[in-house]
């Protein structure tokens, strides 16, 4: 069975090109906000925190913040 790339290597590029983003982009993409951390806190216990983080920050879209 052969693998399908879903990006050309262009947009692979571009895509892990982080110099692209402004600092406030970056912060927005790559952190998490105290409402997102109050988020994860209140729905999850200590044994499943860091998996319900990393699920909720990979859904999570700044655009929703």
């Amino acid at each position: 069975m052969s693998v399908k790339e879903l990006l050309t290597p262009e947009q692979r590029r571009e895509i892990l090109n982080l110099k692209n983003l402004s600092e406030y982009e970056f912060t927005s993409y790559y952190s998490l906000s105290d409402y997102d951390i109050d988020v994860i806190i209140r729905h999850r216990r200590d044994h499943n925190l860091l998996g319900f983080a990393f699920n909720y920050a990979f859904l999570e879209t700044p655009a929703a913040r």
